[in-house]
């Protein structure tokens, strides 16, 4: 992965650039030792980078602070996993131990990337509310088309992470989907698709392995009526 190209192509301020290995060492007194295995065992060697550090002294963006929430930096790093399928739980470790909202980008031959809605603790670290991660159908090369730092709310440290995000979502509806619609956190119609795909794969697989003639056709229809109201979803988003 060309990191340097991926942050000049999404058009990352210059003065946000990092691109140096993340001091682990600095992070492993934090860690128990359960999540320092998971680390040893899913993490490629030196395979931990810190992209970019957005904050209000090399971006003009405002820091946001709430009851709730705090935004004073923003810490954009890439991690090279074994297997891409563990990089939500390596998020958490990292979210864990770490004093700013987080957006990592997981790769191994694919990618996936990972933000997060948080909450304050009192020890002065966040806790994960919500965790959001855009599966692996979306590439880096589709990323580097769609994303651009300017065209993200910068208000505040909080919009513009929520806007990153929102983005990320929009990109991931439109591959999957081929739905061209904008996406919000508080109309997430991505989330809402893909809680049907599920629905619909689970009446399925119910269905084949329903043994009584009246029941798997009374799953099949099922499937087949949230079938039809995710196609009139989509219908609507496109119109």
């Amino acid at each position: 992965m060309n990191e340097a190209q991926l942050l000049k192509v999404i058009d990352l301020p210059k003065p946000t650039h990092v691109l140096k290995t993340l001091p682990y060492n600095q992070l492993e007194t934090r860690l128990t030792a359960a999540q320092k295995k998971v680390i040893s065992e899913q993490v490629v060697a030196r395979g931990m980078r810190i992209l970019a550090s957005i904050q209000t002294n090399n971006t003009n963006i405002e820091a946001f602070e709430s009851e709730t929430e705090r935004f004073d930096a923003i810490v954009f790093l890439a991690i090279h996993l074994k297997n891409i399928k563990k990089a939500a739980q390596i998020y958490k470790i990292f979210m864990n131990v770490m004093p700013n909202p987080l957006v990592i980008l997981f790769y191994d031959v694919h990618t996936r990337w990972l933000f997060s809605i948080h909450e304050k603790k009192n020890d002065g670290y966040l806790a994960i509310k919500q965790l959001y991660e855009i599966q692996e159908a979306v590439t880096l090369e589709q990323v580097e088309q769609h994303l651009n730092f300017d065209e993200l709310n910068k208000t505040n440290l909080k919009t513009f992470y929520e806007s990153w995000l929102e983005r990320m979502l929009q990109i991931e509806l439109q591959v999957r989907y081929s739905v061209y619609a904008p996406v919000t956190l508080q109309n997430n119609v991505l989330e809402k698709l893909v809680v049907m795909d599920e629905q619909i794969d689970d009446y399925v697989k119910q269905a084949k392995k329903e043994t009584q003639l009246n029941k798997r056709v009374e799953l099949q229809q099922a499937a087949n009526k949230v079938k039809e109201q995710k196609a009139k979803l989509i219908t609507k988003m496109q119109s």
